[in-house]
């Protein structure tokens, strides 16, 4: 058991080697720059024109383009902006695909042609989702069991204006009752750098997460009667000044109700046996997005800054910060490399239940021990990836359709190293991963297709010797 664990260690180690073996590799721009055009000569842009927006307002599409009609640029910089627009109309979430070029070149100007492909933008679906933390511990804890499922409808509205404005509408039964509104408007004004959202929401269960023992989540359920109770209104402002920097600020305020019982299995849950908390929330969130594809980047950087105040004064008197970072590289013959790391701190140290969850829950999470959950105030991980495209397909679906007549696929193998570790003080009795240095590997494939959809199937090991086979697929 030591040696198999010794060559999961040397297996995350080579991952971090190659690190430093990247420094050898030069990322090159898509589109060449042939060598008879002068780097100094200054070329002025006469017309931008854009088309295939039937819904998309024009002034949403040029804002992505670094070019002004007017202007006059050098042509590499014309050339590098015309992949950077692409590249910002696809991380709009607003086309299935967009083009960027130049045309009508003479003498000293040109014209630009952006050609967009836009998406369905209304999404009436039924929903059918396990309220487990992923679909892994739904098959193999509970059994597919489908009394922990939510069903219901959802309305999804993007671009309801033509301005990337998001409407969502949750319809919600099964094993949560919700209803839950939100509308989100990035840019409005003249300057289209400003924008705001606002959100409301009603919940009830039949069972809530009191506890964690033995690394896991201990629920207690009452099938009679709901047994937590939450609602949440709120608003936020965001600031865009261009694509990549992102500021938004959130105020919200959250009331909830447990059971007496639930008080009472754990007074530690809102605090001193509380069954009720009332709390705001202050949220400021930064983000620069420098990555090529923001759903599944393969070059480029980002790095997201979050700072959380919950409550004031009160048991849930919480002030947190998040950092995330990462690096992706692409390398000779369809390689990449991905360098990911997130901490966290939150304070003051000793905190009610409802403020500890670390990992284990959503997208935060070790590769390996997606079974598992870890509780702590101060925390930190750091994920390795080596990627390999296989394949770059592109389906015919017979439809007469500009936007629908192929789908494409990308397929990519690929092997990972992780490394984290939670802090939770003395509370790491009945918790054994708490408290401890973590280290997980594996390999597996990741299926890159239209909206965005990323699936990922992945056979992991960690340092418990255990290995399995996990799925994961991002939230459409």
């Amino acid at each position: 058991m030591r040696q198999k664990a010794k060559n999961i260690l040397v297996a995350v180690l080579c991952c971090f080697i190659v690190t430093a073996a990247n420094s050898q590799f030069k990322e090159t721009d898509s589109i060449p720059l042939s060598s008879n055009v002068p780097d100094e000569e200054k070329v002025v842009i006469r017309q931008i024109t854009v088309v295939g927006n039937k819904k998309t307002k024009l002034h949403i599409v040029t804002r992505e383009v670094p070019l002004k009609e007017g202007m006059s640029y050098p042509m590499p910089f014309i050339l590098n902006s015309l992949q950077t627009a692409r590249q910002n109309l696809l991380n709009t979430a607003l086309f299935v695909d967009a083009n960027v070029d130049f045309t009508n070149w003479f003498n000293d100007s040109l014209d630009i042609i952006v050609d967009v492909k836009e998406r369905w933008y209304y999404f009436p679906f039924p929903i059918f989702k396990p309220v487990d933390r992923n679909w892994n511990v739904w098959i193999n804890q509970y059994n597919v069991s489908f009394d922990r499922v939510n069903y219901g409808i959802k309305f999804l509205g993007m671009n309801i204006t033509g301005r990337n404005d998001k409407l969502s509408v949750y319809l919600v039964g099964g094993y949560t009752k919700q209803i839950a509104v939100t509308y989100e408007n990035p840019f409005v004004g003249r300057s289209l750098k400003h924008g705001f959202s606002t959100e409301i929401s009603y919940s009830q269960n039949r069972e809530v997460n009191y506890t964690t023992r033995g690394n896991q989540q201990i629920f207690y359920s009452d099938s009679s009667r709901f047994v937590r109770t939450k609602f949440v209104v709120g608003g936020g402002y965001s600031y865009r000044k261009g694509s990549i920097e992102r500021h938004t600020v959130k105020m919200n305020y959250t009331f909830e109700t447990i059971e007496d019982t639930v008080a009472k299995l754990n007074p530690k849950f809102f605090g001193n046996g509380k069954t009720t908390s009332g709390f705001p929330e202050l949220v400021y969130k930064y983000q620069y997005l420098g990555v090529n594809y923001i759903p599944y980047p393969t070059k480029g950087f980002r790095w997201d800054f979050t700072f959380l105040k919950r409550g004031i004064g009160g048991e849930l008197d919480m002030t947190a910060v998040n950092v995330k970072a990462a690096k992706y590289w692409t390398l000779p013959k369809k390689f990449f490399y991905s360098l990911q790391a997130e901490a966290t701190l939150k304070v003051p140290f000793d905190q009610p239940y409802y403020n500890l969850p670390m990992m284990g829950y959503g997208d935060n999470y070790l590769r390996g021990l997606e079974y598992y959950v870890i509780d702590g105030v101060v925390g930190g991980m750091l994920r390795n990836t080596v990627r390999k495209q296989i394949f770059d397909l592109k389906w015919k679906t017979g439809l007469k359709s500009r936007t629908y007549g192929t789908i494409p696929f990308k397929v990519f193998v690929k092997g990972y190293g992780d490394i984290g570790y939670s802090y939770n003080g003395g509370n790491s009795t009945m918790n054994s991963l708490t408290n401890k240095f973590l280290y997980t590997g594996g390999f597996g494939i990741d299926i890159l297709t239209i909206y965005d959809v990323v699936f990922r199937l992945e056979y992991s090991f960690n340092q418990l010797n255990e290995r399995a086979m996990f799925i994961h697929m991002n939230d459409f």
